[in-house]
């Protein structure tokens, strides 16, 4: 059975509870004033707290250097400040506490690799080192709750995030903690004979339900809608990161015992979200429904996040939980294609394309039109990208199209 997580609705009521005694006390509080107020009673207090600054001794002021300390470039400043905030991996859960069962070990070891505290030296330092923060990084985010904190950072600063990684951890709920074996009729990983799933005791003030609950599909719409402002939802909701232009989604510990899951964020992604990315690679997926085109129904439904002539990919599962968090797996090859393509350009232009980090495509031996290029990688243990070609009407790599006896009539004399 799919519902939503234990215990975030806990977490959400505990809140709902607390923010509705907080308001009850503000308004105790402006009721109070108004009284004391109609009676001209004043109710600041006159007493100053102030603290007086304590007298620097005459011994310690003569030690105390007398000429300004020495003042680097602003540039040189800015260069070590964009060092000290560039992390070598990818930062996992920006300003949000961090899961055990959500990470690796390696991950969760991971010493700080930023120096956060320099935002914290002035304010010239914080507005400089935040924008230096989000445009230097890459971002994964596994909770739903740590992408929605983005929502209180400026919107210039939420621009300037390019790629963003979901890692959905799928969990499972039951009356007593343990694991269970979840292997359906198609194997997880190749590595993996049995599904060895931790489970998680519901916890207390949940209806005690028979049988396994998951929170998967769910989650993974709840990440979803956190891409969106939280707005009213009478008011236009704007994107969280309106720059986004690469999206990975790693799906955890999802077996295909799962329901069709698509219907939890198809109305979310059709009406609100739109097409949002032009890449998207999928990993993990269930293979127990795989469509004739390679893609399972709840990936047919994510790929409407992709904008025209985009590019979607789709791949075995990375990681798998264990008892002491998540244990990655080998990664292989990744099926890719190019959606809505195969509307040849009505005007083919002859400025070639050019990739600020690949530069310009091979030539192609096709005509113009037939075909798109894109810098991309193939592969997960080798994610190097490189120029890939893909034909335009079957949306394939433009090596695996077996093209039929007019074959030549597409390659360029």
């Amino acid at each position: 059975m799919e519902g939503p997580d234990p215990t975030a609705s806990l977490a959400s009521r505990r809140y709902d509870a607390l923010e509705k005694e907080n308001k009850n006390n503000v308004d105790e509080i402006k009721r109070l004033k108004a009284l004391l107020a109609a009676h001209k009673i004043p109710c600041e207090p006159s007493v100053n707290f102030a603290l007086q600054p304590r007298r620097r001794s005459a011994r310690r002021s003569m030690q105390l250097p007398n000429r300004p300390l020495p003042q680097l470039p602003t540039e040189i400043q800015l260069r070590i400040l964009g060092h000290a905030l560039t992390s070598p991996d990818p930062i996992i859960d920006p300003f949000y506490k961090l899961r055990r069962d959500n990470v690796t070990k390696e991950e969760w070891s991971r010493t700080k690799q930023i120096n956060i505290h320099f935002l914290a030296t002035c304010k010239a330092f914080r507005v400089e080192g935040l924008q230096l923060l989000f445009a230097n990084n890459s971002f994964i985010f596994t909770q739903a709750a740590s992408l929605e904190n983005l929502a209180k950072l400026p919107h210039h600063l939420r621009t300037t995030v390019k790629q963003v990684t979901l890692r959905v951890v799928g969990r499972y709920y039951d009356e007593a903690a343990g694991r269970r074996d979840l292997t359906g009729n198609v194997d997880y990983h190749s590595s993996i004979d049995k599904l060895m799933i931790p489970i998680i005791a519901r916890p207390p003030g949940m209806i005690k339900d028979k049988g396994i609950q998951a929170y998967c599909w769910e989650q993974l719409a709840d990440f979803l809608k956190a891409l969106l402002m939280p707005t009213p939802a009478s008011v236009f909701r704007q994107k969280l990161l309106p720059g986004l232009d690469t999206m990975r989604i790693d799906l955890v510990n999802f077996c295909d015992h799962l329901p069709y899951g698509g219907y939890q964020f198809s109305a979310l992604i059709r009406w609100q979200l739109g097409k949002l990315v032009d890449e998207l690679l999928i990993t993990g997926a269930p293979e127990g429904d795989i469509t004739d085109e390679g893609f399972t129904n709840e990936e047919r439904v994510l790929h409407q996040l992709v904008r025209d002539e985009g590019l979607i990919g789709s791949a075995v599962p990375l990681f798998v939980s264990t008892p002491s968090g998540l244990r990655p797996l080998k990664g292989h090859g990744i099926a890719q294609r190019v959606v809505r393509a195969d509307m040849e350009p009505k005007f083919k232009s002859t400025k070639t394309l050019i990739h600020p980090k690949g530069g310009e495509p091979p030539k192609s031996l096709y005509k113009p039109g037939k075909t798109v290029w894109k810098w991309t990688s193939d592969s997960l243990t080798n994610p190097e990208k490189k120029w890939i070609e893909f034909d335009r009407r079957s949306g394939m790599p433009a090596e695996d199209v077996c093209y039929d006896s007019d074959m030549w009539s597409d390659i360029e004399n």
